[in-house]
């Protein structure tokens, strides 16, 4: 004869709380997929409310390639006062030489000093809008003319990101959103058909600025980079745009 089996209340009280830690347990070990959004791809990056104007409109863009990059490097939102200083390295046949710059900026007013290795000024270049002043550290008077298309950034001999806005479109071979030196930055790379030269770019994507960029001929050889040394997002004293007679530019 088969015995029956009788399921007592106490047991199935049993069942019931050995059902429920198991079930307590499995939500731990999971992933986390019932907390989620159905939505896929959410419209914003969860974090985008504490981000800087340049920080979302990186992020919001998701991917940076050939076909973007340029839009965004011109909207980023540029620091207007700032002081920066680069090293230019201009490599050819047989050796180098380098060229170290300081560059004060505030408003419209740009000033570019030439430094020699041992760190002093050998000449000075006051911008505005409309003229450039150029004097010596130890003259009492100053040469200006009109500024033309010679600007501050020229002066620095710097490859700038308004290089990368005017590159046409079919000479950007790739982009995409990278970091240098833990730094997040917009990388392009760009190539010049009367040369064949590649030049790429790193642009900070939290300032806009360009802090470096070289350039290679069709050899693959290095013949110019550029490397932003330091940057201060800091007010600029009106002083630091005197002229030598002790008048401001005009």
């Amino acid at each position: 004869m088969k015995k029956k089996f009788h399921i007592s209340s106490f047991h199935i009280t049993v069942l019931v709380g050995i059902l429920a830690i198991a079930v307590v347990i499995a939500l731990f070990l999971l992933p986390d997929t019932f907390s989620k959004s159905t939505s896929t791809i959410p419209e914003y990056p969860p974090e985008l409310s504490t981000m800087d104007a340049n920080e979302a409109l990186v992020a919001n863009a998701l991917v940076i390639d050939r076909k973007n990059a340029k839009p965004i490097i011109e909207a980023l939102h540029r620091p207007s006062e700032y002081f920066s200083e680069t090293e230019s390295v201009i490599s050819y046949n047989g050796g180098s030489s380098t060229f170290s710059h300081k560059k004060w900026v505030k408003g419209d007013f740009s000033r570019v000093d030439i430094v020699s290795s041992s760190n002093r000024a050998t000449m000075h270049y006051v911008y505005t809008e409309e003229k450039v002043y150029i004097y010596s550290p130890s003259s009492r008077t100053y040469y200006t003319t009109a500024k033309g298309d010679f600007n501050a950034d020229e002066t620095q001999m710097l490859v700038t990101y308004e290089d990368i806005v005017n590159t046409p479109d079919e000479n950007i071979l790739d982009a995409k959103l990278t970091t240098l030196d833990n730094s997040s930055c917009i990388w392009v790379e760009t190539k010049n058909p009367k040369t064949s030269n590649i030049t790429r770019y790193w642009v900070a994507t939290s300032t806009g600025l360009l802090i470096y960029a070289e350039t290679v001929d069709s050899n693959g050889n290095t013949i110019y980079t550029l490397t932003t040394k330091n940057t201060e997002l800091t007010p600029q004293n009106d002083d630091t745009f005197k002229l030598p007679d002790g008048s401001f530019p005009a």
